[in-house]
C-alpha cells in the first residue's frame, strides 16, 4: 500500500470508528476497528467497472457478516460503520472502481433524518420509507433498512444527484 493510500485508509478507519462516539452500543476500539475491517473493501476498490446490484449484494452481504460477529450491534449501526468508512474513501478520496461513486449510500443517523424531515417532512412516500423507524437501534433487519436507502433514492432522484449525496441534507454540525 502506497503512502497516499495508506492515510486514506487509516483515515477511513478513524471516521467509521468516530461515528460510534454517540448512541453506540460498542465503543471499544478493540472491539470496534475489528468489525470495520471485516468487509472486503478490495472487491471495491480494484476491477472492473461496479453496478449497482452488486454493490448492493456486497453491502447487505457485509453488514450482516459484521452483525454476526458482534451480536450487540443492529444492521443500522453494521451499516453505518461501512457508509462512513466507504464515505471517506470512495466519495471524499475518489477511490473505487468505475461508478462505484453512484452506489456507496449516506450514513443513515439522527442528523440526516432530521434534515429529510425538514426538506421533505409534508411529503408521505419519501417520509413512510426514510423514517420506518428514527434511532439507528431501531433498524433492525437489513430490509428496514433496505427500505430506508429507497427512500433515500426517491430523494437522491428529486434532487437529481447521486444516492450518497442525499447526505447533503445531513444536520449533524448545526446548533
Amino acid at each position: 500500500m502506497n503512502t497516499r493510500d495508506k492515510i486514506i485508509h487509516d483515515f477511513a478507519e478513524w471516521t467509521a470508528f468516530s461515528a460510534t462516539r454517540s448512541g453506540c452500543p460498542i465503543k471499544s476500539r478493540d472491539t470496534v476497528y475489528p468489525l470495520i475491517r471485516t468487509p472486503n473493501y478490495e472487491a471495491l476498490l480494484t476491477g472492473d467497472e461496479i453496478i449497482q446490484d452488486e454493490f448492493n449484494s456486497w453491502h447487505r452481504d457485509s453488514t450482516l457478516a459484521i452483525c454476526h460477529k458482534e451480536n450487540r450491534l443492529p444492521v443500522g449501526w453494521a451499516a453505518k460503520l461501512i457508509n462512513v468508512y466507504l464515505k471517506t474513501r470512495i466519495y471524499i478520496a475518489n477511490q473505487g472502481r468505475k461508478g462505484l461513486i453512484t452506489c456507496i449510500h449516506p450514513p443513515i443517523d439522527n442528523g440526516l433524518w432530521n434534515g429529510i424531515m425538514e426538506k421533505y417532512g409534508n411529503d408521505q412516500k419519501i417520509i413512510s420509507q426514510t423514517h420506518i423507524v428514527n434511532r439507528i437501534k431501531d433498524i433492525t433487519t437489513y430490509d428496514t433498512y433496505q427500505t430506508i436507502i429507497e427512500g433515500c433514492q426517491l430523494i437522491a432522484k428529486r434532487r437529481n444527484c447521486s444516492l450518497i449525496e442525499v447526505e447533503e441534507l445531513w444536520q449533524g454540525t448545526e446548533i
